[in-house]
């Protein structure tokens, strides 16, 4: 159990022991989200090396505060007596029909009844357990499509499910590959998870490829769990389509939503459901047994973003394309070291650390590491946890060991560019000054 926890927890792979005695062997599976548990080791890092001053491009928290007109809209919900009381379990009213507006104009859905289709949760992450909770018993299988959200993976293991992991094409721009998914699927298979724009790889999926999920899932009688927590946020004139969009097969789509990223609002939790009726009635029997309903002011604090001005938001997506811009400059700056593939969403750039055993890299290696290979030296597999833990205690910088994203993330390690654009030269500085070394280490050349 220490080994499995290993492979996927930060706080393990820095030789953490967890307690087992008295604690299910289900919650023993199962870890914290190495995204968060970097920035818990940065802040034991931080108490114990004062001035240390950690530049992180770890957890994907908007650097900006939340817009003016929605601190507003909490102020005069702060005077309503009924905001110091439970609302509704599935929410309150207005925000599930602003909700459904919003999934007709801007997600192509139809006749959304947003009173029985809709629930409000505690933050898009509680939405998803909720779904898993409704649809998976002990031994259920769910494709998870990889690199994936941490906590995805973590979730279908806390309700008694095995992830099948399946791998996007990184070479092809982090292609979903219907064969790949296919090859995966057995009687077992209930469901099929995945964020879109994709948390950690930034991959934006085609019409096509959803598509041709939305095949599977009618050909094999399966569930698809769309989280669409950046939906706002592409590049390029690359456009964002939504799985509410495939009207055939809404009685099998669960399609989950956050106001987190999108208002700058990732410390109040606030979230929805939209699927079908009679999903969404076993949905919300799991959410009331974990959270009863989301905070009232939280939910007030939806309304307000909803209905204030877009300008906000179509500002936030221009700070993030320009430290996406300035990020990926830095990057290319360490082709010896690293690869990535262009984010064409979110705020997440999944970076390739073996370019020795990266195809796309293969004319862009140092003479020395060419000598190397040709002398038969094995160059091995990166160690995601150990270098991510390295930069942060050597570099004084959080990154995500990419293995907390699934097998395919190993050799990898995500950078979030949500962070202050001032950050990122300073944090990519520190990298330059520290990649010297690491690579005499690494390559003992």
């Amino acid at each position: 159990m220490e080994e499995t926890q290993k492979n996927r927890s930060a706080i393990a792979a820095a030789g953490k022991k967890f307690r087992t005695n008295n604690i299910s062997k289900r919650v023993q599976k199962i870890v914290i989200s190495p995204i968060k548990e970097m920035s818990i080791l940065a802040d034991e890092f931080e108490e114990k090396n004062p001035g240390a001053d950690i530049v992180s491009f770890g957890q994907g928290i908007p650097y900006f505060d939340t817009y003016p007109y929605i601190k507003d809209g909490i102020r005069v919900a702060l005077q309503e007596p009924d905001t110091s009381k439970y609302t509704l379990e599935p929410g309150i009213t207005e925000l599930r029909m602003l909700v459904g507006d919003f999934l007709i104009h801007e997600k192509g859905a139809i006749n959304v009844e947003a009173k029985k289709e809709i629930m409000i949760g505690v933050g898009c992450q509680e939405v998803v357990a909720c779904a898993l909770a409704s649809l998976i018993d002990e031994g259920d299988e769910v494709l998870v499509i990889s690199p994936a959200f941490a906590s995805h993976i973590e979730q279908v293991i806390q309700w008694g499910g095995t992830p099948v992991l399946v791998p996007l094409q990184e070479n092809e721009g982090w292609r979903f590959d219907i064969t790949e998914a296919e090859k995966r699927i057995t009687e077992k298979t209930k469901v099929v998870l995945f964020s879109n724009p994709s948390n950690p790889t930034g991959k934006v999926f085609s019409h096509d490829e959803l598509q041709s999920i939305a095949d599977l899932a009618k050909k094999h009688d399966f569930i698809v769990i769309s989280d669409e927590t950046y939906d706002f946020l592409t590049y390029d004139n690359i456009p964002h389509v939504s799985m509410a969009k495939f009207h055939d097969v809404c009685d099998r789509v669960i399609v989950c939503g956050s106001f987190s990223k999108k208002y700058a609002l990732t410390g109040y939790r606030v979230g929805y459901g939209f699927a079908d009726e009679g999903i969404i009635d076993h949905m919300l029997k799991v959410h009331d047994a974990l959270a009863i309903c989301a905070p009232a002011i939280s939910q007030k604090a939806a309304i307000a973003a909803i209905k204030g001005p877009k300008e906000f938001v179509a500002d936030a997506v221009q700070k993030f394309s320009a430290n996406r811009e300035a990020m990926m400059r830095e990057l290319d700056t360490f082709s010896d070291i690293f690869s990535y593939q262009k984010p064409e969403g979110a705020y997440y750039i999944l970076v390739n650390v073996n370019p020795v055993r990266n195809s796309l890299f293969q004319n862009k290696r140092s003479d020395a590491l060419d000598v190397a290979v040709s002398n038969g030296i094995k160059i091995p597999d990166i160690d995601s946890f150990k270098l991510a833990l390295k930069i942060l205690h050597e570099a004084r910088i959080i990154v995500i060991p990419g293995a907390a994203f699934g097998a395919e993330g190993e050799n990898h390690l995500r950078f979030s560019f949500a962070c202050p654009p001032e950050n990122i030269p300073k944090g990519f500085e520190r990298l330059r000054e520290w990649k010297e070394q690491w690579k005499k280490e690494r390559y003992a050349l």
